[in-house]
């Protein structure tokens, strides 16, 4: 079964935003793996690319959708940030506060005011994925949400994976997987690789993760 995609929307810089489905797109179970939100922590592309292989299309029961970053202009120049400097991991509409760009987390100067975060709104929105995986760096843990939304899959990931798990981690203000589980009531969870790049064993260890929590 080929891939389909979607544009999910462009960068402040007109760098196309895509995700591709793979797997059995007549389930009303969908996954979505984000590669990064962060310029500069891309590791978890590699583990995008894997799932992008023949890997997902043997999934039964579920959707898995994935995008390799929703911040391009920041992979292109290496930065945290979008091309605003903006944080996007801190502009999303739950909790979010004014925080000044001179903290290195700059939240923007309102909720969604990126292109990147409306467009990710608009498509978490539509696609109401079952779990949603972000990948991070450089702390090397599993972040277990404190709600028990989704703190029980992120515990089979963290236990799958290999990498340990930092229970009960508070949602950063204006951050997508607070969006998600606050006002959206979707699971999801942060996986913060340690800095550098993965390892082979890494990558693999995580693909089968993915792979085993997205089945149902």
């Amino acid at each position: 079964m080929r891939a389909s995609e979607q544009l999910v929307g462009e960068s402040a810089q007109g760098r196309e935003i895509v995700a591709r489905s793979f797997g059995d797109r007549s389930s009303d179970r969908r996954v979505l793996v984000v590669g990064s939100i962060h310029g500069d922590e891309t590791a978890g592309h590699r583990v995008v690319a894997g799932l992008r292989g023949r890997r997902a299309n043997r999934l039964e029961g579920v959707e898995l959708w994935t995008i390799e970053s929703v911040n391009p202009d920041g992979v292109a120049a290496r930065t945290r940030g979008n091309a605003h400097g903006v944080d996007l991991n801190r502009n999303y509409p739950w909790d979010w506060r004014a925080i000044p760009p001179s903290s290195g987390y700059y939240s923007g100067p309102k909720p969604v005011s990126e292109p990147e975060t409306k467009a990710m709104r608009s498509f978490l929105r539509r696609l109401k994925p079952e779990i949603t995986i972000w990948y991070h760096q450089p702390f090397g843990n599993t972040l277990i949400p404190c709600d028990r939304r989704g703190r029980r899959v992120a515990l089979r990931y963290a236990r799958l994976s290999g990498l340990a798990p930092d229970d009960c981690f508070p949602s950063p203000p204006g951050s997508a997987t607070g969006y998600q589980g606050h006002r959206l009531k979707q699971r999801a969870f942060v996986v913060e690789f340690a800095a550098g790049a993965l390892s082979e064993a890494e990558v693999r260890r995580h693909l089968a993760a993915v792979l085993a929590i997205a089945e149902p």
